[in-house]
């Protein structure tokens, strides 16, 4: 990933009272970034200022952040340059870089296809990136299906060079098995992408995570959510999902996913199973770019782009593993 993940405090938001910051922190809005775009609606009433008050502190705070009027979701995402690599020449070629920070990723094939195995990969990626206070930042991990394994992390991150135990400690694992679950996290998502520095949330898998919604009505909200706290904090949002996805395409360079389920996506990876070890790859970048096929090769330590490659470091991670 590229570039330096910043987060504005508040408190460089110009004629922004003590009292106003405090009651805005304890609603979850905890940056300039998340008082510039989205959370406006209903915030004025929560904190107790009119309507016109909230929207003069909202123009403020665009300005700190150096957007000044109004900005489309794309327009802003453009803006951002920060990338997520992941490290496979023939996937960020495809993605022209990596993957663009604020950008909803969906991760599509059938079981055991390798879904879960990149957000692996990716959650040690995305720790890779640099912050503006010299942290390393958080993944979130939504697991729904009871996937989230332990001992593959630590397989990647001692492939990447990264201290096992850490990379563990920076996955915020929320292990979802009650009903109505979803709600109450999402509630406090917010805060925690900007307090801890969020890379990367994982939801895994989508549908799984759905069956812990307390309504069916709730599916909006949930998915208005996602994309509107991808777009506001630059966090990248993975999720997972078995079902045959339909992309129609429009006027427009993004694509549109049909159905009940309907989200708009900037990326997404079709899995497909080629031999035991072998995995074939669609990338797809929605903001453009033309669809390519990728080979990724399975082992100890996760994805590889070869097989020589793999059997290369596969001998190193099997000689940690017997270790620890």
């Amino acid at each position: 990933m590229r570039r330096i993940l910043k987060r504005t405090p508040l408190d460089q938001v110009p004629d922004l009272s003590d009292d106003i910051h405090s009651r805005l922190e304890k609603i979850g809005i905890t940056t300039a970034e998340l008082l510039a775009h989205g959370f406006q609606e209903g915030v004025s009433s929560n904190i107790g200022i009119s309507t016109e008050r909230m929207l003069e502190l909202t123009r403020l705070a665009r300005q700190v952040i150096g957007l000044g009027d109004f900005r489309t979701a794309s327009e802003m995402k453009e803006k951002d340059a920060t990338l997520l690599e992941t490290g496979f020449e023939c996937v960020d070629n495809a993605l022209d870089g990596g993957f663009r920070a604020g950008s909803i990723i969906e991760l599509q094939g059938q079981q055991w296809a390798g879904k879960t195995l990149m957000c692996s990969h990716l959650a040690i990626r995305a720790q890779l990136i640099k912050t503006d206070n010299g942290s390393v930042p958080k993944v979130i991990w939504y697991d729904s299906d009871q996937s989230y394994r332990k001992k593959r992390i630590k397989e990647i991150a001692y492939r990447y060079r990264i201290d096992p135990k850490v990379a563990l400690r920076n996955i915020i694992l929320f292990d979802i098995k009650k009903k109505g679950k979803m709600e109450p996290d999402f509630e406090s998502m917010r805060r925690t992408l900007t307090q801890h520095h969020v890379s990367l949330v994982i939801i895994d898998s989508l549908r799984g995570a759905l069956k812990y919604l307390e309504t069916p009505s709730t599916l909006k909200n949930y998915v208005a959510k996602i994309n509107q706290m991808a777009l506001t904090t630059g966090t990248l949002f993975v999720y997972t999902n078995r079902s045959q996805i339909v992309f129609s395409r429009s006027s427009t360079p993004k694509h549109k996913r049909n159905g009940p389920l309907s989200i708009e996506v900037d990326y997404g990876l079709q899995f497909y199973l080629n031999r035991e070890r072998e995995r074939i790859v669609i990338t797809r970048d929605f903001h453009g770019g033309s669809d390519m096929k990728c080979e990724l090769y399975l082992g100890p330590g996760g994805f590889f782009e070869d097989r020589a490659s793999r059997n290369l470091e596969v001998q190193r991670v099997q000689r940690y593993l017997k270790r620890n």
